[in-house]
């Protein structure tokens, strides 16, 4: 009685010395958590508005730079130039600048308007309303302004225009001053410039606003009470505020008090337009979230300390006893004597713990021991032999003697292989790293053998390191069976594979050898090309060799004809759908009678030849991407299906750029002007680049000119000498090679006839 009161007892003082230890670490560690993740949180949203502000000013300096940049361009435009410094009109020059102001506004989506005002001729010329006088312009206190404005520095301001704030950015300037008569005027679209620029996080409702040097805002979308409240909160001086560096731009921070809730304010100054940029983020939002997230782990650590006390109470009691006897059988097992209730001390308790310890070591020691005599290397030699005799197609006396030891099957029979080939194997790689394919592979050998034993048969299987596992057959204990029955054993096989671990296999039977040493690995080859039987009818059977000769056709197709493929393409440019359907079909069916292998560097080669015919097939020209392509597919009929899809939205692509005259005609001057100094440039280039038949680019350029497109290259060459001569120093020779002409006497003579001079008498007199 006494023994067990001691052992209540010491029991119950160890609860509640844990219970006491336990409660403290547990509210201090929470209380210390709660409050790191507050400061954590606070100081992440400060690290993200950091950085969010400076991404949005690099993106916005970035796009400010790049408009100026090419509204420069613009200015600078040897046309533009004549038209602004120009005392009379002239139409043909009004039509020049026209195209040259409707490219610059098509190419730059973020520009709403483009004006070019000449005071000399009362003209004013806009991208969208063509030409038009001075009177006739909407807003005259504008124009007034503009003319009358003094030269400033290339920067984007604040402008009004028809009663509307507009941003724009003006010519000439300080940094620039080609003309002092005309003007430039860009007006940027301040909707779209938002939507590029500024995407308000409506999770935490924060705000992103760009304002001028006078506080005015520019680009936000923001009331005008909140508009007022924060220009009222830049114009005070009490703002608390911190400094960030990132990428070496200074942001700087304030805290703000608006309508009962604290706002975080973050901004930065953009470079070149004295803009600045804020960062405007509710902390409210973020400080109820940490206060009901910080009241929720304090309750889970209160709830989970009461769970555990009481678990800890019923564990000590119950636990302690079987430790006490334990102890006893360990020092039994020693050789001590001492009883354990006769001496409770926390030091013999130590000692408790060490001896329990010592003994765990043993006891893990004798099962490792025990574990690596189970894992003996006996299936791993038995494999690697399997292997050399199966890919180097001999057996010697030595390899004969120590497989015949190894495995189930009799080496002086005739042997049967049958192949799983683990169909979209790509798939199976991305899925599966190097070593976790090595397991998945070796539970395909177990199942598969599992079942085949099942079933009565003796079995062996080898890994050899690619796509597919091989099994081999005796085929005596084969021939017991019916072939039904051996086909039946395989698709159960299979069946199970799906079953438990996810792996679609196509399996490939071979017929027997005619003994065990004899052709092993053609047999083994035959059984595995057997397998790839799939690809071209896309069954998913198992494949004998009457398979094979009933599919596979020999020397009857060589490949896919060349005129095959010309005519092919070309109904593709006529965009005849039935055409093109029927060819599709008739070349599949080709290459269906062809072996799985040839059959896809045939597919390649189609393929290349596509990519390189249309520019809108998207995708890399290098065929090893091309086979990794189709190696995402398990057959001809994937593939025939997917090319199907894809060359009939292509015809229909090539349908609406026929219906976009205007894009396409735009696309051949580019091309036209971006070629010119090629001398074997030709229409049938030019209609290759725009995936148009010649006749139909003819007809296109005859809408827009009276003459033929050889012309219109002829007169962009002799322009381009014409400003090769004027602006550099390089010989005719040099001039004649840049500006595409094929020999001196076409050029010489070609320049004298548009010109009525030779090239040197031109330079001469222009000088």
């Amino acid at each position: 009685m006494l023994k067990l009161n001691r052992m209540q007892g010491l029991y119950v003082r160890i609860f509640l010395l844990v219970a006491f230890l336990f409660l403290t670490m547990a509210s201090l560690y929470s209380y210390y958590l709660t409050s790191q993740i507050s400061k954590y949180a606070i100081n992440e949203v400060n690290d993200v508005a950091s950085i969010k502000i400076t991404h949005v000013k690099n993106s916005m300096e970035l796009i400010l730079q790049r408009l100026k940049i090419n509204s420069t361009n613009l200015y600078q435009n040897r046309n533009v130039g004549y038209w602004l410094a120009a005392q009379d009109r002239d139409t043909y020059l009004d039509h020049l600048v026209d195209l040259s102001l409707i490219d610059f506004k098509a190419s730059e989506r973020l520009v709403k308007e483009v004006y070019l005002f000449n005071p000399a001729t009362r003209e004013i010329l806009a991208a969208n309303g063509g030409s038009s006088p001075f009177n006739g312009f909407s807003d005259q206190h504008f124009l007034q302004k503009i003319i009358q404005k003094p030269e400033g520095p290339l920067q984007f301001s604040k402008q009004v225009l028809n009663g509307h704030p507009e941003i724009m950015l003006f010519f000439p300037s300080e940094d620039i001053n080609v003309t002092q008569q005309g003007r430039l005027a860009v007006v940027l679209d301040q909707k779209l410039l938002t939507e590029e620029l500024l995407l308000d996080n409506n999770e935490f409702q924060s705000k992103l606003l760009v304002l001028d040097s006078d506080n005015s805002l520019l680009m936000g979308d923001i009331n005008h009470t909140f508009e007022s409240a924060f220009h009222q909160f830049l114009s005070g001086t009490n703002k608390g505020n911190h400094h960030l560096q990132e990428d070496n731009a200074v942001v700087e921070g304030f805290d703000w008090k608006y309508d009962g809730q604290e706002w975080g304010v973050q901004s930065i100054s953009l470079a070149g337009d004295h803009w600045k940029l804020y960062l405007v983020s509710p902390l409210g939002i973020w400080k109820d979230k940490l206060f009901n997230l910080n009241l929720k782990i304090l309750g889970s650590f209160f709830i989970m300390i009461a769970f555990l006390l009481v678990l800890l109470y019923f564990l000590s009691k119950q636990t302690f006893k079987p430790f006490v006897e334990v102890l006893q059988k360990i020092r039994g097992y020693y050789g001590g004597n001492k009883s354990m209730e006769d001496d409770m001390s926390w030091y013999s308790l130590s000692k408790g713990y060490k001896l329990i310890h010592s003994g765990f070591d043993t006891l893990v020691d004798r099962v490792e021991e025990q574990d690596r005599s189970i894992k003996s290397s006996g299936h791993i030699v038995k494999e690697e032999l399997l292997r050399q005799w199966i890919l180097s197609n001999k057996i010697t006396s030595s390899l004969k003697e120590e497989l015949g030891q190894m495995i189930q099957i009799n080496l002086d029979e005739p042997i049967r292989f049958a192949v799983f080939r683990i169909e979209n194997y790509s798939k199976f790689n991305a899925n599966y790293s190097f070593q976790s394919r090595k397991l998945m592979k070796f539970a395909m050998q177990n199942i598969i053998s599992e079942v085949v034993m099942n079933y009565g048969l003796t079995s062996e299987s080898a890994d050899l390191g690619s796509d597919h596992i091989v099994m081999l057959f005796s085929s005596q204990e084969c021939e017991q069976q019916s072939e039904t029955t051996i086909v039946t054993i395989l698709e159960e096989a299979k069946l199970q594979l799906n079953r438990w671990i996810d792996i679609p296999a196509v399996v490939g039977l071979s017929e027997s050898t005619t003994s065990p040493a004899a052709d092993i690995y053609k047999v083994y080859q035959s059984a595995y090309e057997l397998s790839k039987l799939s690809f071209i009818t896309g069954d998913n059977l198992i494949f004998r060799q009457s398979d094979l000769r009933t599919v596979v056709k020999e020397g009857q197709v060589s490949g896919l004809d060349i005129d095959q493929l010309i005519t092919f393409i070309q109904s593709i440019r006529v965009r005849d759908k039935d055409a093109v359907l029927k060819q599709l079909h008739t070349l599949f069916e080709e290459l269906k009678v062809l072996p799985a292998n040839e059959s896809k560097l045939q597919l390649t080669q189609l393929l290349f030849t596509l990519q390189k015919s249309f520019k809108q097939i998207q995708g890399p020209l290098a065929m090893e991407d091309i086979e990794q392509k189709l190696n995402e597919f398990t057959n001809l009929r994937e593939i025939q299906v997917w090319l199907e899809q894809l060359l009939l939205n292509l015809m229909e692509d090539m349908s609406n750029r026929h219906a976009q005259k205007e894009e396409v005609f735009t696309d051949i001057l580019t091309y036209i002007a971006n070629h010119l100094h090629d001398p074997m440039l030709t229409i049938d280039d030019i209609a290759h680049h725009v995936s148009l038949s010649v006749n139909y680019v003819r007809l296109i350029f005859k809408e827009h000119y009276q003459f033929s497109v050889s012309d219109y290259i002829l007169e962009c060459r002799i322009e381009k000498v014409k400003e090769l001569l004027l602006e550099t120093n390089w010989s005719i020779v040099e001039i004649a090679a840049q500006s595409g002409f094929q020999s001196k006497s076409h050029f010489f003579t070609a320049f004298k006839k548009a010109t009525g001079m030779t090239p040197t008498q031109y330079r001469e007199k222009r000088a």
